[in-house]
């Protein structure tokens, strides 16, 4: 067990406590939060050098809080390629499309949350920014200010989920893929099980932990320091394929076996 304790440097009524906890599967490694007297593991939500973007962000969100989460409609029609299908929400929404009203959680003049229409957990939300960028690979250090925001308000968001209707009770994570299937930067926010109809194979699974999924902190942190290593598809696909299957929260290996790792996710209680 390693833990780091990150010194916050953010807002005086906003003090989230960090801790890394790395189990002995190498690619465990969650973040366990401490904000209003509560736990949540997620990954790390991104404490930066520079907070004047991010404070600015919640101080729009000070006493603001989600009405209800309202439940996942399902997926959304999308025109043309399937890829495409979050930039053309982005757009229809932006355009008063009422009809996308059921698929939204909650929207600022920034970000916009919506289910996704494939969950692979009991709740599973997706954030975008209404700024235009195809996916990570696109971002630079210009994107700065506006990825210190979206920190703040994904912590916001999963402080205002966390206990809903629908929680399991078994944590939060929020993560990047570092190589997306759908065009539009998105950051993933869902409950730690890791468990639904829609969790159909291993690829499904392992594309939601490291090194697959990766933490705005760590992004901002590779933007800030001008370090931000090329990701390569095939070679993520060719290592997922290669991994053990282990449970995420107790470290049980089922080597290849996902009906198995299936059946445990569903009894862990760890």
């Amino acid at each position: 067990l390693t833990c780091k304790i990150v010194a916050p440097q953010s807002r005086p009524h906003w003090k989230p406590l960090q801790c890394f906890m790395r189990l002995k599967q190498p690619f465990a490694v969650f973040v366990a939060v401490y904000a209003a007297g509560r736990f949540t593991w997620t990954f790390s939500l991104g404490l930066h050098k520079d907070m004047g973007a991010a404070d600015a962000a919640l101080s729009t969100l000070d006493g603001a809080s989600l009405k209800a989460l309202v439940p996942n409609a399902g997926p959304l029609n999308c025109r043309g390629n399937w890829t495409l299908v979050l930039e053309q929400a982005l757009d229809r929404i932006e355009a008063g499309d009422k009809t996308l009203d059921p698929h939204v959680v909650h929207q600022t003049e920034e970000f916009v949350t919506i289910h996704d229409g494939y969950p692979k957990a009991a709740v599973h939300l997706l954030v975008l920014p209404r700024a235009r960028v195809a996916a990570l690979e696109k971002l630079t250090r210009e994107h700065l200010p506006m990825l210190m925001c979206l920190s703040s308000y994904v912590a916001w968001l999963l402080e205002q989920v966390e206990g809903r209707p629908g929680d399991p009770g078994l944590g939060w994570i929020h993560g990047l893929h570092s190589v997306p299937s759908l065009k539009q930067l998105h950051v993933h926010v869902m409950t730690l099980d890791l468990n639904s109809p829609c969790m159909k194979n291993a690829k499904h699974f392992s594309s939601f932990l490291p090194p697959f999924l990766v933490s705005l902190d760590s992004v901002i942190s590779a933007l800030q320091d001008g370090v931000f290593a090329d990701r390569s598809l095939k070679k993520l696909e060719e290592d997922m394929k290669k991994r053990s299957l282990c449970c995420h929260r107790c470290g049980a290996d089922f080597g290849r076996g996902f009906a198995q790792l299936k059946r445990h996710l569903s009894a862990c209680t760890t």
